[in-house]
């Protein structure tokens, strides 16, 4: 694929945008304490940021597919160009993130925890509540990458489009749960996406409390079929009651079910999971089989693919990752 080169020009206005911005946001923030420490990123542990930020889902989504649409294109990592398509017609495409040696650490932090913006596809509600060192570390990794100069399309927004506002600050502790409790299984539930893909919302778009990780979340695929994720509780009959541990595992390593069948593509098992660590897999299964059963009408099993029928209801969805796959006539472009 040819690209054109990006000018220093376009770098480096953009550059000045996003530090002025940046300063704006110092600015009205008033008395609330930065995030990040100017001290924090000389202890940043940078082969345990890179760990995260494959297992966080942040490699899977902004990095463009090979031609077999599904492995990561290595020699474009972080640098972008994913389409994500919302049910309003709206089309956005991941940063660059290759870019992010040329901010500050506090810019990308805030960015992650969408504080500055409002960042549509990407799960800053679930980032905004990180823990600080394991921020740090990720951010300290992201600016270690090369830059990758490489043009990215605009996004597509409908006219009428309402933006949400950016998150506010929250209590962040500075330190996620120690591994081998169960608190570091649920965090990491959390923070792989796990409960972000499995829970249902309710009418506010807020998770449905009495739901959480019964699935039943609808993403669209190509064309007119969707993905319906299914239950990660004890249930016997829909979730993971009559699944092992060793089961659960290989199912979120590889991508492999209880019967042998192969789990659809759309969980991160190749892009992501695959690498996570035996302490965090293991704590992060053994949260997993604390949750109680879920109460609702068994609907479809792991991978399911259907007839497009609530548009209104889904959320953005992820092409096959390559920008060649968006709509013709689409204008295109970065989240």
């Amino acid at each position: 694929m040819v690209e054109s080169p990006v000018t220093e020009r376009y770098v480096t206005g953009r550059r000045k945008s996003m530090l002025a911005l940046l300063a704006l946001t110092l600015t009205g923030c008033g008395e609330e304490p930065s995030i990040i420490k100017p001290t924090a990123f000389h202890q940043a542990d940078l082969r345990r940021g890179e760990y995260l930020t494959e297992n966080f889902a942040c490699q899977e989504c902004h990095t463009v597919r090979e031609k077999d649409g599904i492995t990561l294109d290595r020699t474009l990592l972080f640098a972008g160009g994913v389409p994500f398509h919302g049910p309003d017609g709206s089309v956005v495409y991941t940063a660059n993130v290759t870019l992010a040696s040329q901010y500050p650490e506090q810019l990308i932090d805030a960015t992650i925890r969408g504080r500055l913006a409002y960042k549509f596809a990407m799960p800053t509600h679930v980032f905004n509540r990180m823990a600080s060192d394991d921020m740090r570390d990720m951010t300290a990794y992201l600016k270690t990458l090369r830059p990758v100069l490489r043009p990215l399309p605009d996004n597509y927004l409908p006219a009428n489009l309402a933006l949400r506002a950016p998150h506010s600050p929250v209590p962040v502790p500075e330190h996620a749960p120690a591994p081998g409790t169960l608190e570091h299984g649920e965090y990491l539930s959390r923070m792989c996406l796990c409960q972000d893909c499995h829970s249902p919302r309710d009418s506010t778009g807020a998770y449905a409390k009495d739901r959480l990780f019964a699935g039943g979340m609808r993403f669209q695929l190509e064309g007119d079929r969707y993905i319906v994720t299914p239950d990660l509780t004890q249930s016997p009959d829909t979730g993971l009651g009559r699944w092992s541990a060793p089961e659960i595992v290989r199912a979120i390593r590889t991508g492999i079910a209880r019967n042998g069948r192969k789990l659809d593509e759309f969980m991160p098992y190749s892009t992501a999971f695959h690498s996570m660590s035996t302490q965090d897999i293991d704590d992060l299964v053994r949260y997993l089989r604390s949750l109680a059963p879920a109460k609702r009408v068994p609907s479809v099993g792991a991978s399911s693919l259907m007839r497009l029928q609530d548009r209104a209801s889904f959320r953005y969805r992820r092409t096959a990752g390559l920008p060649r796959t968006c709509r013709q006539g689409i204008r295109s472009g970065h989240r």
